[in-house]
């Protein structure tokens, strides 16, 4: 918004905040609680720049509860206790334990305890008061789980001896839920060090659906061991010690000792696992207090993992190509890729230094033509890379050279196996290809007849190429005459010019069942005709969809084979949903529609009530052949009773004339519904003498809802 916007915005929450009046101030809390609840949606709060005076409010309402009824007492607490969640600081922090003390009410318990939470981790040191408020619900066992859960969790930022001890005890609780939760704040890889013994018995005491959290313990016990090693056993003690050093360590001092210990080691393994340490977010900057102190192992890091790529198959090198991945390569890594693809037999290393050539392709002005060469290698015979590894080394090349990756990626398409054309396809449409190789790239997709042998991260690979839609009915149909498939990737291109509506003529005069369903879709449908050239695109091909919208209707249903998802139901659904479009700009057209109709006028009386629910006014011969529907004793009544609701709810100049020959109809149903729209239209005391003869003639029992309605009518008139 701008600034002036803001101003004002912010003025008027300002106003409400400092109003005086509880319902108006709780109500501007409340906007401002779902407003910071929709940040993690990634969007900011508009009120943060008045977080000062909410803290205010706030502070101010705490202050004063005690002088509210118990009613207003409750919402001010609550709403107040929900914005010290959110920006209190170690100054509330008596406020808090007050109403922690005090209140037996459980959400005020509950609200009061995150509020604790946030003024706990603000304090360097932490008010004794609060923390003993906090720990007393932890402890207490006549509380439910979930609370005392939640006072954990509080805590558990505090790094404190007696905090520490506190979660010890409460793994000692006898319900299940509190030991998860205790256990879960003793999960830090320093605090497994010291208490994995109790924790690994509480584990094996632990059913296997102990809850949710429980898995976080179990996995903690574990430790991140790495990334590629998890199956690799090392000899040397000393080793395993810095091994089993990094994953729990003591402190950071120890944790770096055996960082190195590992990483400068002659164990091919043991570097691996130190360099999988260091590049995982699991790994050492996880288990370190400060994490900024890895970055200046940074330069040894890379050091040591290049020098393991420059020995001849290191088993480490996988380990060494994921830490210089393409965030850290350099041009001189160019020979040590080339050499690495050229030799290994390894998928996962393949794949890894694929991912590392991305760096040189996407930072060099001109990319090394023998890497390139390498990385392309690995997409045809006779590699024997996984179809995982060939669609990433598809994606590298294309993303990091665009355009200059074509002669690769075409070759792709020329010889590779489906999966890999379908990659090579889409990443040139990506790279903008389709400009550059439409002939091959659209004889590549119409080989495979509307049926990919993959989609491409969800999308279909022919639509990519020919423009989307295919058509809403008939999708995946093939069109068997070139001339009509030839109109029908014209009618997916993005433009609508003369070509477009001779393409469209082209298809709907064709007498091709499918062709002219097709092209009716992309009549009527909002991503077809409008899309590329709004309503005006509609307009040259508009009489033409009349009458083959009425043609359709009378002709039996299509044939299933040529519609996967709607069956013989396919052309009949087009040419409804053509009418849609078409009668709202003519309703008369909706007349011919019903006139024409006979085993479908179901479905278009449907039509016929959402077109007018859209339009919401009928037409003089609309009218005339709904009227004769209701009076046609051949027709099911219930499309009678449908046409007579429609006359009822949309109006013309001749609707009571029609209503009128209604009454006339021999049926008791008819007679009374029609009856009893002319008794509710403001024309009704001219027509009250015949109504009343109707009514009189009516019998009085087992009789239609609508009889009792016109009587009661009748009867209110009267009186009147």
């Amino acid at each position: 918004m701008s600034d002036g916007d803001e101003a004002s915005f912010l003025g008027e929450f300002s106003q409400r905040l400092h109003s005086g009046d509880l319902g108006v101030v709780c109500d501007a809390l409340s906007d401002y609680q779902q407003a910071q609840a929709d940040t993690r949606w990634g969007v900011d709060n508009p009120y943060w720049p008045l977080n000062n005076e909410v803290l205010f409010v706030a502070r101010d309402l705490l202050d004063r509860s005690a002088t509210l009824d118990d009613e207003n007492r409750h919402r001010a607490l609550s709403w107040s206790l929900t914005m010290l969640w959110h920006l209190g600081e170690d100054e509330d922090a008596d406020r808090i334990a007050e109403i922690l003390e005090t209140t037996s009410d459980p959400g005020l318990r509950e609200e009061g305890v995150m509020a604790a939470s946030t003024a706990l981790e603000d304090a360097e040191e932490p008010n004794p008061r609060l923390l003993a408020a906090v720990r007393a619900i932890a402890l207490d066992e006549s509380l439910d789980a979930r609370d005392r859960g939640s006072a954990i969790h509080a805590l558990g930022g505090l790094d404190m001896p007696e905090v520490e001890a506190l979660f010890v005890r409460l793994t000692e609780s006898g319900d299940l839920e509190v030991q998860v939760s205790a256990a879960g704040q003793l999960a830090s890889p320093k605090k497994v060090r010291v208490h994995r013994e109790l924790l690994q018995q509480l584990v094996d005491s632990w059913p296997e659906d102990a809850g949710p959290f429980s898995s976080d313990v179990r996995d903690a016990l574990v430790g991140f061991h790495s990334t590629y090693w998890k199956d690799a056993y090392l000899d040397d003690p000393a080793l395993r010690n810095a091994h089993d050093e990094l994953r729990f360590p003591l402190t950071d001092e120890t944790c770096l000792e055996a960082f190195t210990t590992l990483l400068r080691s002659d164990d091919p393994v043991a570097v691996g696992i130190a360099l999988d340490h260091y590049e995982c977010w699991k790994g050492l900057r996880h288990v370190l207090d400060d994490s900024d102190l890895a970055d200046t192992y940074l330069p040894e890091v890379l050091e040591r993992a290049r020098e393991v790529l420059r020995r001849p198959i290191s088993p480490a090198e996988v380990s060494a190509l994921n830490m210089i991945g393409a965030q850290h390569v350099k041009p001189g890594d160019a020979d040590l890729l080339v050499d690495i693809l050229g030799r290994t037999d390894s998928d996962t290393v393949r794949h890894e230094a694929i991912w590392m050539a991305y760096g040189l392709f996407h930072e060099a002005e001109t990319a090394d033509a023998r890497l390139v060469e390498a990385v392309s290698a690995v997409i045809f015979p006779p590699s024997t890379a996984s179809q995982g590894t060939k669609e990433t080394a598809i994606r590298i090349l294309a993303d990091g050279l665009g355009a200059g990756a074509d002669d690769v990626l075409l070759r792709a398409i020329r010889e590779g196996e489906p999966d890999v054309q379908v990659h090579a396809l889409s990443y040139l449409v990506k790279t903008g290809g389709l400009d550059r190789h439409r002939a091959v790239m659209e004889e590549l997709a119409e080989s495979w007849e509307e049926r990919p042998p993959v989609r491409f991260w969800g999308r279909n690979p022919i639509d990519l190429v020919f423009g989307k839609p295919h058509s809403v009915h008939w999708e995946g149909h093939r069109l068997q005459d070139p001339d009509l498939r030839s109109a029908h990737r014209r009618l997916r291109l993005p433009t609508a010019d003369e070509s477009y509506h001779d393409a469209m003529r082209t298809m709907l005069e064709s007498g091709d069942v499918a062709a002219v369903g097709i092209a009716l879709d992309h009549w009527w449908d909002a991503e077809g005709a409008l899309a590329r050239g709004g309503e005006e695109a509609r307009q040259p091909a508009r009489a033409l969809v009349l009458t083959l919208i009425q043609e359709i209707l009378q002709q039996p249903p299509s044939p299933p084979e040529l519609s996967r998802a709607y069956g013989p139901r396919a052309a009949h659904l087009t040419a409804l949903s053509a009418l849609r479009i078409a009668a709202k700009d003519d309703l008369s057209v909706l007349a011919d529609s019903l006139e024409s109709a006979d085993s479908l006028r179901d479905q278009v009386l449907d039509t016929v009530r959402d077109v007018l629910w859209s339009v919401d006014h009928s037409h003089p011969r609309l009218v005339q052949a709904l009227g004769d529907i209701v009076c046609d004793e051949a027709v099911p009544m219930s499309e009678r009773s449908q046409a007579l609701y429609l006359l009822g709810e949309f109006r013309s100049d001749n609707s009571v004339d029609v209503l009128l020959s209604a009454t006339r109809c021999p049926e008791l149903e008819i007679q009374a519904a029609a009856a009893l729209i002319l008794a509710r239209d403001e024309t009704f005391e001219e027509h009250r003498p015949m109504v009343q003869a109707l009514a009189a003639s009516w019998p009085t029992e087992d009789v239609p809802t609508e009889v009792s309605e016109v009587r009661e009518l009748l009867e209110d008139s009267d009186e009147e």
